[in-house]
This record gives structure tokens, C-alpha cells and sequence, in this order.
């Protein structure tokens, strides 16, 4: 596998995820509680925690480069959003200013090689 080229933390669909993106895919990685595996951890005193591996719930996505048909973006006041178009669906991404150029850039560059 390669490094990745750009790394940063996004809010994408209203969670904070980490982004990676490497020469052939973009990967997501979100965390956060799991209000079912909470409450089955409170109901149980702690036992079903045991069993399932805790209280939190991972999301993973990939979105090969080859996939994405368009980048776009628009700025805010604090934060720009750089939309990414990949198999008919969007994916929106916040990040500060400088970030959203990079990223920009360099989604257009692997798209273009």
C-alpha cells in the first residue's frame, strides 16, 4: 500500500470524520457512540459492552478516484465545502480554507492522471 497524499479531519454528514486521500482512493473513517450499544451497555451493566466490543460504532467508506466525475467548491465564512461526485452521489466535505485548495487540487490531479 502507499502513504497517503493529503490526510485531514472533516465533518461529513454530520459526524467528524477522518479523511485520507492515496493515489487510487479517498478513505473515510467516522467514530462516535452507538445509542443502541449505549443503551444495551447501561441495560445490561456493561455486559452486552463486553460482548460487542464496546459502546462506539465505526463507519468506513472508499471512493476510488477513478469513480469521481467532479470537485467542487464553495467558500463560507469560517469553512469552505468541497463537494466530491462519485456514482451519482455527493459527498460534502468542510474544511478551512487552505485545506479545500489542496484537496481541490489534488482530487483534480488524480482525476486527470
Amino acid at each position: 500500500m502507499s502513504a497517503a497524499l493529503l490526510e485531514f479531519t472533516s465533518h461529513v454528514s454530520g459526524k467528524n470524520a477522518k479523511v485520507s486521500v492515496y493515489p487510487d482512493r479517498v478513505e473515510l473513517r467516522r467514530g462516535g457512540l452507538s445509542l443502541g450499544k449505549l443503551t444495551g451497555a447501561v441495560a445490561t451493566f456493561g455486559a452486552s459492552a463486553l460482548v460487542t466490543g464496546g459502546v462506539s460504532k465505526r463507519d468506513e467508506e472508499l471512493i476510488p478516484v477513478r469513480s469521481i466525475t467532479s470537485v467542487s467548491s464553495k467558500k463560507g465564512l469560517t469553512n469552505t465545502v468541497v463537494s466530491v461526485v462519485a456514482g451519482g452521489s455527493s459527498l460534502d466535505f468542510k474544511v478551512s480554507h487552505s485545506e479545500a485548495q489542496a484537496l481541490k487540487d489534488l482530487l483534480l490531479r488524480l482525476m486527470a492522471a
